[in-house]
């Protein structure tokens, strides 16, 4: 009777769960990261940056801030901080492979203890093949994904890197990214040390017109600042 109790009692807590935490306790998924995270993404022969279970966390942790600011309902939240657990899976299966469309592939793989609707599947692997580039923006899941997965340009990304070169040292130098979304505003901070030199970002394009990209799909002025103050991006790193 005791075993059966505490069966029971592990199931109801299993089914308390959010999505997202059911995920994190999923040793499969958690032995892929794993692998993932033992190996190295040198990407145009400069970058080595981290694609683990750390980055995947961040970028959950702003996919919900940015679906709670547009108003996702509860659901849809869980299943966006999901696409941000798998979204780079499918690195487990090499660094020349196409990661977006091989995460796609390989998504459902890891969510077999979800309930889940086929249209949320679609969604999930729409948004997840989407990802690194946002050419084919379906679902708030899709958006948010985009644009949280941009977001992690921190020291987080770069601090353990085998390369340090200027990029990597200059990446380190930005403590924290945040986004705001009102009514009529996209607004992008950052906050730096000193000695930052922003024009590392020409090395790291997708940060400023992957936001811009989303701000005018959501028909938002796009604003970019650090520390505090609006930068003229436009004209600084000359890239529409």
């Amino acid at each position: 009777m005791e075993h059966r109790i505490d069966g029971e009692k592990k199931y109801r807590e299993v089914m308390e769960m959010s999505f997202y935490e059911s995920l994190l306790n999923n040793h499969s998924y958690l032995e892929v990261c794993y692998q993932i995270e033992q190996m190295k993404f040198i990407t145009d022969g400069k970058w080595d940056w981290e694609h683990g279970l750390g980055h995947y966390q961040r970028v959950a942790m702003y996919a919900k801030k940015i679906l709670e600011q547009l108003g996702a309902d509860e659901r849809i939240i869980d299943l966006g901080m999901v696409a941000a657990l798998l979204h780079d899976i499918g690195l487990c299966k090499g660094k020349k492979v196409n990661h977006a469309l091989e995460s796609s592939n390989l998504f459902i793989e890891f969510i077999h203890d979800i309930e889940i609707t086929e249209m949320e599947k679609e969604m999930l692997g729409q948004a997840i093949r989407d990802h690194s580039d946002g050419n084919d923006i379906k679902s708030l899941i899709g958006l948010s994904l985009l644009l949280a997965d941009k977001l992690d340009v921190t020291y987080h990304r770069t601090q353990n890197s085998s390369i340090q070169d200027d990029t990597n040292q200059q990446i380190q130098k930005i403590r924290s990214v945040d986004i705001h979304i009102t009514d009529t505003d996209l607004i992008l901070m950052y906050e730096v040390e000193s000695g930052f030199d922003i024009m590392v970002l020409n090395a790291w394009k997708k940060a400023i017109t992957i936001p811009k990209k989303v701000s005018k799909y959501l028909e938002k002025n796009f604003i970019f600042m650090v520390n505090g103050c609006v930068i003229d991006y436009q004209t600084l790193f000359q890239f529409k």
